[in-house]
């Protein structure tokens, strides 16, 4: 019996573990200049393995994202994505020195292992007219009112600082939960969050960090006429360090 349980429950953190490797992303650099064109891609597929999926077979609805571009003024409008071969590409000019925050907040359509599944990526642009980082505006804390997962850092990161992303589940901060943090080398390093929902790490080298988390709701429902049993919740956050 004992060995029974065992393999199901191996079997049960394989089928997450695998969904959570294949994640939704952004990519773009963590900084800008008023009014410079600022380029942005989007990705699916296996990150750490360098593996993203062909544009053409992203599965279910999943390419029907709405990939949101939030203004330090708060205004909000979704830009125009088009497919390329490994990503969906879009593109922005700002207009004003701050954080822009791009997000999207998906719904998968399909059920996957009795599993509905919810995509929450993010990715900052500190906009300055050519001056220090240090020296621009701060944070503002503006999400997309669905976003029940979020997950932001409070400066453009620096080489050689700590870096302290902060998570958010439901709108409690999301205590003591395992992160997981992809460094330029592709090299993973486990974090764990604190009482305020913040983990940290040093930025020790220049190029982009992936920082991912996964929490699982046991609520079941019903979704397009197919009942599941849980919700996979998946947030990722990437940036670029210079």
């Amino acid at each position: 019996m004992k060995t029974k349980i065992s393999l199901v429950a191996l079997f049960l953190a394989f089928s997450i573990s695998n969904v959570f490797a294949h994640a939704l992303w952004i990519e773009t650099s963590a900084t800008g200049k008023k009014g410079q064109l600022q380029e942005v891609k989007v990705f699916f597929g296996e990150y750490e393995s360098n593996e993203p999926d062909s544009a053409a077979k992203w599965f279910s609805n999943l390419k029907d994202f709405k990939l949101v571009l939030t203004a330090p003024n708060g205004t909000t409008k979704v830009l125009t994505s088009t497919p390329d071969v490994h990503f969906f590409k879009a593109n922005f000019t700002p207009e004003e020195r701050g954080f822009y925050r791009l997000s999207i907040v998906h719904e998968v359509a399909a059920i996957y292992e009795h599993a509905k599944i919810e995509y929450y990526t993010y990715a900052n642009v500190f906009v300055t007219d050519g001056d220090a980082i240090g020296d621009g505006p701060k944070y503002s804390p503006l999400f997309p009112a669905n976003a029940l997962f979020t997950v932001h850092l409070d400066s453009a990161p620096e080489l050689g600082k700590l870096a302290s992303p902060e998570f958010v589940f439901n709108k409690s901060a999301f205590v003591n939960q395992r992160i997981s943090m992809i460094d330029p080398n592709r090299k993973k390093l486990e974090l764990k969050t604190d009482e305020s929902g913040k983990c940290n790490f040093k930025v020790e080298k220049s190029g982009k960090y992936f920082i991912e988390a996964f929490k699982e709701d046991k609520t079941p429902g019903k979704l397009n006429g197919k009942n599941y049993d849980k919700v996979w919740h998946l947030v990722t956050y990437t940036t670029e360090v210079k």
